[in-house]
């Protein structure tokens, strides 16, 4: 390396190159060696899951609006560094490298690549210790805030139903969390309805997709009862998805409430604190749900049975009365019926005496009327009879009128019946059919090829098969009859 100009005593222009070389000799300068700096980590996990060297970013957020970025540097972290590393990753972000959005401590040195003019950090170390701590003050700081708004509470003061049955699931559909769960409830014999949404429980996606499956949920809020935000065990460092402070407040804004089992068996999430009720595990969750449902149904039972006791002796006592009402009724109706009985005795004793004086003061009267109608029906009387005697002489020529009149009828009758017998019917031609049955033919559609037909003729009878039927259609035409004849079609068999 060229030693390092004077810039004052340098007068002509510099070259590029120069130019950085004197910018990496000052940098050298003012960070001579390893360094602590502090800031939040973009693009870690992407990188660190494709293996060798791990590209990401320290950032600086505004403490007032923790989504205003006010600085950022580029780092790296070797792959020779990695092995010696991977451990405090993981106890920060899990396996997986999830230390997106943390803040960390980190011992870095100045990276000045003169080439191409770039800068970055070279990660030494990770201060685990007091990248936990930050994690810890921003969860604080997160909780402060939600507290300072009112939502730590709102989802808390929903009212979950005394039967929750129909239930709106936010998990991992591949999880051991779902299966556990559903598994739990379809043990339980309830009918509970589960509506799902699939969602990430951890890793840079997660957020996202629990949002949208709040929000997706959430609309659909007149069909459900409680949601349920569920996901299997992990460490720590598996939870901070569940601190986020944009999923605390979709929670707290839910119009349902909503129920967490994010399988931590020490530590408590951000999401736990803002939920309506928060248990250990996904299983735990289902319990709770089917216990407050059989917990409804005994009480149910229990208020049947004291119904049914209280509704006993209520007609256990209405009986006691009515048959006190019945006994006092008698009671009363027998002494009404004595008294009655003795008043109509007196009265029937005085009737013969009553009854005798009135008519004794009706007896001249009666005979004075008696002679009046026997004057009054003498003249009637004798018209009628001498109208009787008229009469009777006029009957003998009505009656032999009547009787000449009967005769013609008659002699009429008996040639209409000489004209009408079968038998001169017979003799002018025609016959009478009759099927091997001795039913009586009137129309060709009666008969089937293969039956035996009587004709009655003048003189005797004629026994023949039927060969062939031909019936005559309207206008003349004739068809012939199957054999075996014809069948009606009924709705359903091959109808219209």
């Amino acid at each position: 390396m060229s030693p390092q100009p004077d810039l004052f005593d340098e007068p002509r222009a510099l070259r590029v190159s120069e130019f950085n070389e004197r910018v990496g000799a000052g940098l050298r300068v003012l960070f001579p060696g390893v360094f602590r700096i502090q800031g939040f980590v973009t693009g870690f996990q992407r990188s660190w899951r494709r293996g060798g060297h791990v590209y990401f970013e320290l950032e600086e957020r505004d403490p007032a609006d923790p989504d205003r970025s006010l600085a950022k540097i580029a780092a790296v972290l070797w792959r020779g560094l990695r092995a010696r590393l991977q451990a405090d990753v993981a106890v920060l972000g899990g396996p997986e490298g999830a230390l997106d959005d943390q803040q960390l401590f980190l011992e870095v040195s100045v990276n000045w690549w003169a080439q191409g003019g770039r800068l970055s950090l070279q990660v030494e170390s990770i201060d685990v210790e007091a990248s936990l701590g930050a994690q810890r003050l921003d969860r604080e700081r997160v909780l402060r805030l939600l507290t300072a708004e009112g939502l730590l509470d709102r989802n808390r003061s929903l009212a979950l139903p005394a039967v929750p049955l129909r239930l709106g699931l936010i998990t991992s559909l591949e999880s051991a969390a779902y299966h556990d769960f559903l598994k739990e409830l379809g043990l339980a014999g309830v009918g509970f309805r589960v509506l799902c949404r699939d969602a990430r429980v951890q890793g840079p996606e997660q957020e996202g997709d629990m949002l949208a499956a709040l929000a997706s949920l959430g609309r659909r809020a007149a069909e459900l009862d409680a949601l349920v935000l569920i996901r299997g065990g992990g460490s720590r460092s598996d939870l901070q998805g569940f601190d986020s402070e944009g999923l605390a407040r979709a929670i707290a804004a839910s119009p349902l409430p909503v129920l967490t089992g994010i399988g931590h068996e020490i530590d408590r999430s951000i999401a736990d604190e803002v939920a309506h009720t928060a248990l250990k595990t996904p299983t735990a969750v289902a319990q709770f749900l089917v216990q407050r449902v059989e917990d409804w149904l005994a009480g149910m039972e229990a208020l049947a049975r004291e119904l049914r006791l209280e509704a006993a002796r209520r007609l256990e006592r209405a009986g006691r009365g009515l048959e006190g009402q019945i006994h006092r009724l008698r009671m009363a109706g027998g002494e009404r019926l004595g008294r009655e009985r003795a008043r109509l005795g007196a009265r029937a004793a005085t009737l013969p005496a009553a009854a005798r004086h009135p008519l004794r003061l009706a007896r001249p009267g009666l005979a004075f009327r008696a002679e009046r109608l026997a004057r009054t029906a003498r003249s009637p009387l004798s018209l009628a009879a001498a109208d009787l005697v008229r009469r009777a002489s006029g009957l003998p020529r009505l009656a032999a009128a009547r009787l000449a009149g009967s005769r013609r009828e008659l002699d009429h009758g008996a040639e209409r019946l000489r004209l009408l017998d079968p038998a001169r019917v017979l003799e002018r031609g025609f016959s009478i059919t009759r099927d091997g049955r001795g039913r009586l033919l009137r129309a060709a559609d009666q008969v089937a090829p293969g039956e035996i037909l009587m004709t009655r003729l003048a003189g005797g009878r004629v026994d023949s098969r039927v060969e062939q039927v031909r019936i005559e259609e309207d206008g003349g035409a004739a068809g012939h009859a199957p054999p075996g004849g014809t069948k009606p079609a009924r709705c359903g068999e091959g109808g219209t």
